[in-house]
C-alpha cells in the first residue's frame, strides 16, 4: 500500500488538472477519499468480512469495480465524472503487483481464486475471528516494514508532492488549512 503515493500523486494530478483543464474547484477531501477507496474497500473486507481472503487486494482492485463506481457516480450526478476516475489513478500506481486476471476479474475468469480469494467465500478454518483479523491487520500494518527501496522511492515522491501542493496553497497559515479541513477547498 502505497498511501503518500496514492494521495500525492492524485492529488498533483488534480491540481493540474484543475489549473489547465477543468477551471472547476473540486472538494479535494473527497479526492483523497477516491485515491485510497481500494485500498480502504478490499482492506476492509479482507480483514473483516472475508475469511479465506489471500491478501488485500480483492474486487476494489478490478477495473469492474472501478468501471461501475464511475457509472454510478455519473448516474447520481454528471459533475462527479472526476471523483470517479480518481480510483483508476490508485490502479495505475498499482499495476506492478496486479496480475491480469486480477485486473481484468470476472472478464478473463470469474473464479475468485483470481480476486486472492483461492478458499472462497467461506469460513477459514484453524483459526478464531479475533486472531484472524489481528493477524491481519498487523500484515497490513506491516507493509512499509517489507517494502522495497524502489516502493519507498515512489511513497517518498508522493509525500513531496504533497508538501509542495501544500506551500504552494499555503496551508501552514492556520484559515486555508482550516478552509481545506471543512470546506475541502484551498
Amino acid at each position: 500500500m502505497l498511501l503518500l503515493a496514492h494521495i500525492g500523486y492524485t492529488t498533483g494530478a488534480v491540481g493540474m488538472s484543475q489549473k489547465f483543464a477543468l477551471r472547476r474547484p473540486l472538494d479535494y477531501r473527497l479526492v483523497v477519499l477516491m485515491a485510497i477507496l481500494p485500498d480502504v474497500v478490499d482492506r476492509a473486507l479482507y480483514v473483516f468480512v472475508i475469511p479465506g481472503a489471500g491478501g488485500g487486494r480483492l474486487f476494489a482492485h478490478t477495473l469492474l469495480f472501478n468501471l461501475v463506481l464511475l457509472a454510478v457516480l455519473v448516474a447520481i450526478r454528471r459533475d462527479l465524472w472526476i471523483y470517479g476516475v480518481l480510483p483508476l489513478v490508485h490502479l495505475l500506481l498499482d499495476l506492478q503487483g496486479l496480475s491480469a486476471d486480477q485486473l481484468f476479474w470476472p472478464f478473463l475468469g470469474a473464479d475468485l481464486s483470481n480476486v486472492e480469494i483461492p478458499g472462497g467465500l467461506g469460513e477459514a478454518a484453524g483459526q478464531s475471528y479475533a486472531d484472524r483479523m489481528g493477524d491481519r491487520i498487523e500484515d497490513i500494518l506491516g507493509t512499509y516494514g517489507g517494502a522495497s527501496l524502489w516502493s519507498l522511492l515512489i511513497d517518498a515522491s508522493g509525500l513531496a508532492a504533497l508538501v509542495l501542493l501544500a506551500v504552494k496553497a499555503k496551508l501552514y497559515q492556520w484559515p486555508r488549512l482550516r478552509r481545506l479541513i471543512a470546506a475541502g477547498s484551498v
